[in-house]
């Protein structure tokens, strides 16, 4: 009933990412995909040190966060380093960085569903978004394999760009809770769904994810520093963990080759694939954007993640 398939890649012009190459299969820790994990640490971190910038060093994340272990160099608009670009911000009056998703993927009519090419360097549509009083920018970053044969592993060279855009933050100011009840009823779906058609071991790898959502502490993380110490409250960090070890969207051997014989079985699994993936990503956008003490709190609007998800 169940059979393997391998990835078709031809339909769209990426390439593997390593950042989470050999993670995203079962047998090892689920690894968030390399781009959003980063966005999420740089929002994070770097929301936090905006906050309370004063008489502290801003942080250099390229050289000492797990997000950044496979970067080679990493400039923002041709500024060296974290901590260079943290400062030109802070100069520029931004207050927040928030980690966006500003439209469903299209891989430019490309027949690549948004799951399948997240596995893939610049197959996922998201982003950080800078709100100041000086304007909106949408940073994107753009990863390159500069030194693939890299001892070190540092084989990336990834370059930020940022546009001027109109929109806020509002779309993704998503209730921490909302998020944990839509990425909690994904992970019972595909759980079940595992058990009823024994996919060993990923019905134990999203019943694991799944208990996170409760859990006190996360050891077992492979990022264990997409927050900054101290900062954002335990249903975030929950949130987020739960939603690092939903991370199965790799190539092959991950959850996304997986095919079957029987059409409606494997429609049935295509459609709690999608809802999986976009509870994942919205529930990283949650936990990423929570207010930050002395944050002005603003209604919250439904983004098009949960839109997809409820079907409206």
């Amino acid at each position: 009933m169940l059979e393997k398939r391998s990835l078709t890649c031809g339909v769209i012009d990426l390439v593997p990412n390593p950042a989470t190459a050999g993670k995203a299969d079962a047998s090892n820790l689920p690894a968030m995909n390399g781009e959003l994990a980063q966005y999420f640490a740089l929002a994070t971190h770097g929301s936090a040190w905006l906050q309370e910038s004063g008489g502290r060093t801003a942080p250099a994340l390229d050289q000492s966060n797990s997000t950044f272990q496979f970067a080679r160099t990493v400039t923002f608009a041709e500024v060296p380093g974290t901590g260079t670009w943290l400062k030109k911000l802070a100069a520029r009056g931004v207050d927040r960085i928030w980690l966006a998703a500003p439209g469903q993927p299209s891989n430019g009519g490309k027949a690549l569903e948004a799951h399948v090419a997240a596995a893939f360097a610049g197959g996922l549509q998201a982003g950080l978004l800078t709100t100041g009083p000086k304007g909106n920018q949408l940073w994107r970053a753009s990863w390159k394999a500069g030194d693939p044969a890299a001892a070190d592993r540092r084989v990336w060279d990834i370059d930020y760009h940022c546009d001027e855009v109109t929109f806020t933050p509002d779309p993704f100011r998503i209730p921490v809770a909302d998020a944990k009840g839509a990425l909690d009823s994904a992970l019972e779906a595909v759980a079940q769904f595992s058990q009823l058609y024994e996919l060993r071991p990923w019905d134990s790898v999203f019943a694991k994810a799944r208990a996170l959502l409760g859990a006190d502490t996360f050891e077992d993380l492979y990022h264990q520093d997409l927050f900054p110490e101290g900062r954002y409250d335990l249903a975030s960090r929950q949130l987020a963990a739960a939603a690092q070890s939903s991370w199965v969207f790799g190539g092959m051997g991950s959850w996304n080759d997986l095919g079957f014989a029987d059409a409606e079985i494997h429609t049935e699994y295509e459609r709690l694939s999608r809802e999986l993936f976009a509870a994942v990503t919205q529930g990283c956008i949650a936990a990423a954007n929570v207010p930050l003490t002395g944050e002005e709190t603003r209604p919250k609007h439904r983004s098009w993640l949960r839109r997809r998800l409820s079907g409206g």
